[in-house]
């Protein structure tokens, strides 16, 4: 009885080694990326409701006759705020911090071969969406290759050098990082939107669809090539294996409660990727028709 006893204190004394153990492996939140990933995310938010609010001129056949804040919102966006510098820069900027900090939090990661599974279901889930509702509808709101379908890719690359390279991934994924986003550079990324680059309304050859994914052409609503945006996350990857090897946060003021309605945003960010357009779209035609707008 005496021996059983010893085993079983042994045991006990185990688990809770092991259970200490674990919780130490366990990776804290580092509520600073979750906050500015939850800014990037509402902003984004914030530039597809103005699209949509600016769409109303071409989705309402009345939009002419009507007049209201909602119409006079919608010149606005169209005529002073959709192409301007202020605008164009800060939707860049947002979006150059978005992948570099998506490309930091990879290191956090414990399975980011299962996250890629994952942004690979979304990303085919929210093509399949956008496509069916543009051949119902003709919003042009189709994506073929958009920002989930360029975070599934760059994680799978972290992730395959992470297991070729170990411990030396980082210094691949910088030295990639760096090629990818030059050479979206010298392709001039920016502006292949309108250019001759361009292949918006066009058949999709599966030799155009390669090119809409490294980033040579462009194709419809959001349109996001691995050159440079790849190399922004893989920048970001490295970042998060040298900045955070300790897994501690630089900034907890962001751990606070009056940061905790943006950081859940960062930290479901997939979610509200995904659900946050129909919901505008549903709410502006809600409003609008209320305003006096009619749809068909």
């Amino acid at each position: 009885m005496k021996n059983d006893c010893n085993i079983l204190s042994a045991a006990a004394d185990n688990k809770r080694r092991n259970g200490a153990i674990f919780s130490e492996r366990k990776t804290a939140r580092i509520h600073g990326l979750d906050f500015l990933r939850g800014l990037c995310v509402l902003l984004m938010i914030l530039d597809h409701t103005s699209f949509d609010i600016m769409m109303l001129i071409d989705w309402c056949p009345n939009f002419y006759y009507v007049d209201n804040f909602l119409t006079k919102l919608a010149y606005w966006v169209y005529y002073d705020w959709w192409d301007s510098a202020a605008r164009l820069v800060l939707r860049l900027t947002v979006i150059c911090v978005f992948f570099c900090i998506s490309g930091i939090c990879s290191a956090f990661s414990h399975n980011n071969a299962l996250r890629s599974a994952k942004l690979a279901v979304a990303s085919v889930t929210l093509s399949l969406f956008t496509i069916t509702a543009d051949k119902l509808f003709d919003l042009g709101i189709t994506i073929l290759f958009g920002v989930l379908h360029c975070l599934t890719v760059s994680i799978i690359i972290c992730t395959v050098l992470q297991k070729l390279l170990k411990n030396k991934a980082k210094y691949a994924c910088l030295g990639l990082g760096i090629l990818f986003f030059v050479w979206g550079l010298l392709l001039d990324f920016y502006n292949l939107q309108g250019s001759q680059f361009d292949i918006s309304g066009q058949q999709i050859s599966a030799l155009d669809y390669l090119r809409i994914a490294v980033g040579t052409r462009y194709y419809g609503a959001d349109c996001f090539g691995l050159l440079p945006f790849a190399g922004i996350f893989l920048i970001g990857a490295y970042g998060g294996a040298e900045l955070y090897k300790n897994k501690k946060p630089y900034l907890p003021l962001f751990k606070k409660a009056p940061f905790r309605p943006v950081c859940f945003v960062g930290r479901k960010a997939v979610w509200f990727y995904l659900l946050h357009q129909p919901v505008i779209f549903v709410l502006t035609v809600i409003i609008g028709t209320a305003l006096g707008l009619k749809f068909v």
